[in-house]
């Protein structure tokens, strides 16, 4: 049942390390990234190491939720908004790659196939500042001021 998913799920969400996912680049979907996206703000790149980096911190939240659920610093939804167009637009590209994005979710995500929800009429995200601010502060506090830059000013 449901339930029995989720749970299997939870456990298999396990602390990763950031090192390891940065460590994994894809030359193909860089490549295809430079040729659809010619203008982004970012270097393809940039941009890849953005969106390895963007799925490390989903992951290091779904953690953080797993091992400490009363914690209200862990009570936001870890989203790509509109300022993180470029990082939506790289996994659109490494999602074209399936044999690829499922041999990276099975290799360095712990076997967990890490899915993409886009935005919809009846999913659109509209945060509470107490929300949104969580999640700039968990951004801030996982991967640093830098990053935080990045994700909101690349429009």
């Amino acid at each position: 049942n449901n339930s029995e998913k989720a749970a299997k799920a939870a456990l298999m969400m396990m602390k990763l390390d950031i090192n390891d996912l940065l460590s994994y680049t894809n030359t193909a979907v860089i490549a295809r990234y430079k040729r659809d996206y010619p203008h982004s703000i970012l270097t393809p790149e940039q941009t890849w190491r953005e969106l390895i980096k963007f799925i490390w911190l989903c992951n290091q939240h779904q953690f953080d939720r797993t091992q400490q659920p009363n914690n209200e610093d862990f009570h936001f939804s870890c989203v790509i908004y509109s300022e993180m167009r470029a990082i939506d637009e790289m996994w659109h590209t490494f999602l074209l790659f399936t044999y690829d994005y499922h041999a990276f979710c099975k290799e360095y995500l712990n076997g967990v196939f890490f899915h993409h929800y886009p935005a919809t009429e009846s999913n659109e995200l509209k945060p509470n500042e107490t929300e949104l601010n969580r999640y700039l502060t968990y951004i801030y506090d996982k991967l640093g001021e830098e990053t935080v830059r990045r994700w909101f000013m690349m429009t």
